[in-house]
């Protein structure tokens, strides 16, 4: 009479060990199921961006979170500086990253660049406060910073998917697997790409830098006086920063 309790006993063991076995691998592939749908699929926020009513439970949720802006700011121009005002409105604590390769030399400096961005945002004239901004120089993974910070999501600035969305596609990828091969096992943040206001959408940091190296050419004292003053820089950078943007890529 033992000899059967044992083997039903084992065929419960063994059936309990195939559903745990299932439920694990249902588990794994609804979450690689996931990642490659955000991939394949992207979150993309169109403008006008959307904003959720001041007293409601998403608001005050999202007041509550922590979130990513990372992008070169090489330099930061009107484009970054609606989006960043945007997010600073949305969401109680926005962190701009710079990224930062050791083993790289660059024109203008990271740390340089942090600096004008954060005079463009303490130098706002409109009234808009962006007092929970904060600027930050990061090494390493951005995405490894993000988790440290407890950060919510992960906002890239875009022209357009179409302009930019295979470029963005590359580094969203890397953005979703690294945590799991290098984290190890770390669940990736979410990234939503934020499409820029259509009256910016010309602004680029390439633009911006060809306008400054342009006076360099010049190389006459005069001629970039005129450039730090002219209504035409200001149209693509804050006129509180025109003169440092100058200096550094001019």
């Amino acid at each position: 009479s033992s000899h059967p309790t044992m083997m039903a006993e084992s065929l419960l063991q063994i059936t309990a060990l195939r559903i745990l076995l299932f439920c694990v691998i249902s588990a794994i592939l609804f979450s690689f199921g996931i990642l490659i749908y955000r991939i394949v699929s992207p979150t993309i926020l169109s403008f006008p961006w959307s904003m959720s009513s001041e007293n409601s439970p998403c608001r005050k949720r999202e007041k509550e979170m922590t979130v990513v802006f990372a992008g070169s700011f090489n330099p930061p121009h009107w484009g970054h500086f609606v989006m960043i005002r945007y997010l600073a409105e949305r969401y109680g604590r926005v962190i701009c990253c710079i990224g930062v390769n050791p083993n790289k030399v660059y024109d203008v400096t990271p740390e340089t660049r942090a600096q004008i961005l954060r005079e463009m945002l303490s130098g706002s004239d409109d009234g808009t406060s962006c007092k929970n901004v904060q600027v930050e120089v990061v090494t390493g993974y951005i995405w490894r910073y993000a988790k440290s910070q407890n950060a919510s999501l992960f906002f890239r600035g875009i022209r357009t998917w179409s302009a930019d969305g295979p470029e963005e596609q590359h580094l969203q990828i890397l953005n979703t697997w690294g945590p799991l091969l290098y984290g190890p096992l770390v669940w990736p943040l979410k990234t939503v790409f934020l499409e820029g206001d259509p009256r910016y959408r010309r602004v680029s940091s390439t633009l911006v830098r060809e306008i400054c190296a342009d006076s360099q050419r010049r190389r006459d004292s005069d001629e970039v006086s005129r450039l730090v003053n002219d209504e035409s820089l200001s149209r693509w950078v804050p006129q509180c920063v025109v003169e440092r943007v100058v200096e550094a890529y001019g």
